[in-house]
């Protein structure tokens, strides 16, 4: 998929959700940031998002027929991704029935070796049993938690020991004061942000759950980029879709883009294991 392209999945029996699928399109069919290598790294939103899915796979270190937990699977287009390249079954859990259509549309989509399945669930209190899974992960869907202790608890509850749980997620470098702190709180109530930790409290919390963070990488520099790809494509799908749902993307399009002007935010992939 080219940033030309759109994200048009077949789902029928299902109320679109136009902020979901304005992002999908922006970021290439997913509905997280895009990594690119540096300045000169041209590649298309479609190739760079899924560039970060690549990295938080490699992270996982899984082998085939494990199985792996999606914490916040969004279109699903990461959990295919994961399942058909590392022959492992995918699990991935959201709160959105949209979502959930939205991936279950997709041919990989199912149960098995290489291939996922999604449902509809709340990461605070998993519907699965004890260290039923090998890994999981969790991109950018921690900061949506209204009690992100208790999504820990239950991801570290599921995994087995040994597993290994990663994370793509933004952070704070610094506390935030003026401008910056109104523009969070402006993030915090329009797209339901409520944890943004700081690497301290990354750890503690983190530790407090059962995982140990071995590795925490800052690729900040590396999405940066992604904040131009929502100023490119918002606004065009603002005026297709008109009235109330334009006005709608239109505010959240520039609470996107005030966030990403917030120095002290910057972005980490790290690596917990579960003790």
């Amino acid at each position: 998929m080219t940033r030309q392209e759109k994200f048009s999945p077949e789902v029928t029996g299902e109320t679109r959700d136009p902020l979901t699928d304005s992002r999908a399109d922006a970021f290439g069919g997913n509905l997280h940031v895009g990594y690119w290598m540096d300045e000169h790294d041209e590649a298309p939103a479609a190739q760079a998002t899924d560039h970060l899915t690549d990295l938080v796979a490699e992270r996982l270190e899984v082998v085939p027929g494990e199985r792996v937990l999606d914490v916040g699977s969004g279109t699903g287009r990461p959990a295919v991704r994961i399942a058909t390249a590392r022959d492992v079954h995918v699990t991935g859990v959201t709160l959105s029935e949209y979502q959930v259509h939205l991936a279950e549309a997709r041919p990989e989509a199912g149960q098995g070796q290489g291939r996922a399945d999604f449902q509809l669930a709340d990461a605070m209190w998993l519907p699965f049993d004890d260290a039923s899974f090998d890994a999981a992960y969790a991109i950018e869907s921690l900061l949506h938690m209204e009690n992100p202790a208790a999504a820990l608890g239950e991801i570290a509850r599921v995994l087995r020991p040994g597993g290994r749980f990663v994370v793509g997620e933004w952070y704070l470098l610094d506390s935030l004061t003026g401008d910056a702190a109104e523009a969070m709180e402006d993030l915090s109530r329009g797209f339901h942000v409520h944890f943004v930790p700081t690497i301290e409290e990354f750890y503690e919390e983190m530790d407090r759950a059962g995982l140990k963070i071995e590795i925490f990488h800052d690729i900040g520099v590396n999405v940066g980029r992604s904040f131009r790809l929502v100023d490119d494509l918002l606004p065009a799908s603002a005026m297709r879709l008109g009235g109330e749902i334009a006005e709608q993307l239109t505010v959240c399009g520039e609470i996107y883009r005030r966030f990403g002007q917030i120095p002290q935010i910057s972005y980490a992939l790290f690596t917990a294991v579960r003790r």
